[in-house]
């Protein structure tokens, strides 16, 4: 691709900016320690591999002019005894590989014309409030620079046949990367003065409708509505950084539905910080949050539609206890019947259900009802949202 098509791809930065950092002292080197790592052999890898030339046995793939290498779980062999690059301590941080310079602003997904860029939580990165662009490592500015010269962007290194972020039927690619922008900013704004739950309430197009579904939801769970505290804290903000590029995995959602999902994100993380006498971290948070994922995605539809292949199954994964496996077959049943997935759960779910096994059978369900999804919508999803590319440094992290 020419040098001015490059520079005229459309980048979203799926987080505030200058609100995310790090310290890369201060970590055990976790992105490098069995997770790859690539470069492009036009910008700079062609120099490395001839400078280390071992390196050029570790290669396991090519993309174009992008080179994929292999790492052992032990660490790199670029990797110092103080876990610091030997590359950017001779050479400077410039010269490492693409992908290693960029890290942990490495997760990419397009959409339509843009480019998402958003941070990967194998990082411990930490929040800075108030937010600081241009002078920490999640400034905008500075990851637009490195990632316009490292070569990714490149018509022959970019695959526009690799699996499509799915977007919600109502919604074309346009609409969204508007809506996500303007949440993106409202969320920076709100950091160290809002509320998490009154950011989301201001975006609902209906908020008492918002607020009542939430209820519901929440009942079903074996929760009760949570207290409103009188203002803001820590927690907050860390919702407040991380709902942004949290949005990217629920984009097959309505937009009251994403609220939804982001709301129930903030009682899961307030219900487990509760238990611990460490403050909860970036990374930590997100982790829980991604396994909860098809779960939470599940129950933030509500009583909305959710499309499914005709041919869903009754049967629920084995659970091993007869009241929980019962009360999936009861839920896939109606939901088969076209009902929703809410009043389906709450015609199913038997109140003496512990809240353990209710979010067992939220996650699973999500599974199942999510892998009915995909396969009809990939398609369509492809030629309106364009397609996610690979991520080395700790994996695809799926649908």
């Amino acid at each position: 691709m020419a040098e001015t098509k490059v520079s005229a791809i459309r980048l979203f930065f799926a987080f505030p900016d200058g609100v995310y950092d790090y310290v890369c002292a201060e970590c055990t080197a976790l992105c490098c320690k069995g997770h790859g790592f690539a470069g492009n052999l036009k910008r700079g890898l062609g120099e490395l591999i001839t400078l280390y030339p071992s390196l050029q046995s570790m290669a396991i793939a090519r993309e174009g002019n992008i080179m994929i290498f292999t790492t052992p779980a032990s660490g790199c062999p670029l990797l110092d005894v103080d876990n610091r690059c030997l590359i950017e301590k001779e050479l400077g941080k410039s010269r490492k590989p693409g992908l290693c310079e960029l890290f942990p602003f490495n997760l990419f997904t397009r959409i339509g014309d843009a480019i998402a860029v958003s941070p990967h939580f194998l990082c411990p990165l930490r929040i800075v409030v108030p937010a600081r662009p241009g002078e920490v490592e999640g400034s905008h500015s500075r990851l637009e620079v490195t990632l316009r010269n490292s070569g990714f962007l490149e018509e022959t290194d970019f695959d526009p046949s690799l699996t499509a972020t799915l977007l919600h039927p109502s919604q074309k690619a346009t609409s969204v990367l508007k809506r996500e922008e303007k949440f993106r900013d409202v969320c920076g704004q709100a950091l160290g003065s809002e509320r998490f739950g009154d950011t989301l309430m201001g975006q609902s197009e209906n908020p008492e409708e918002y607020e009542s579904v939430l209820y519901r939801v929440i009942k079903v769970m074996g929760l009760e509505m949570p207290p409103r505290s009188p203002k803001s804290d820590g927690l907050d903000d860390l919702m407040l950084a991380l709902a942004p590029p949290l949005r990217l995995k629920l984009l097959r959602l309505s937009s009251e539905a994403i609220l939804r999902a982001l709301a129930l994100s903030e009682i899961v993380v307030r219900r487990i910080a509760c238990l611990s006498r460490v403050p909860l971290t970036p990374q930590g948070a997100y982790n829980i949050l991604k396994n909860l994922r098809p779960g939470i995605r599940l129950l933030a539809h509500g009583d909305e539609p959710i499309e499914h292949s005709s041919n869903v199954a009754d049967k629920s994964a084995p659970f091993g206890d007869p009241e929980l496996t019962f009360g999936a077959f009861t839920v896939l049943r109606h939901v088969r019947a076209s009902m929703g997935v809410l009043s389906a759960l709450e015609r199913s779910i038997s109140p003496t259900l512990s809240i353990a096994d209710r979010s067992v059978l939220f996650v699973q369900l999500g599974h199942q009802l999510d892998h009915t999804q995909a396969p009809r919508r990939e398609k369509g999803a492809r030629e309106k949202a364009g397609a996610q590319m690979p991520t080395l440094l700790g994996g695809t992290e799926g649908v």
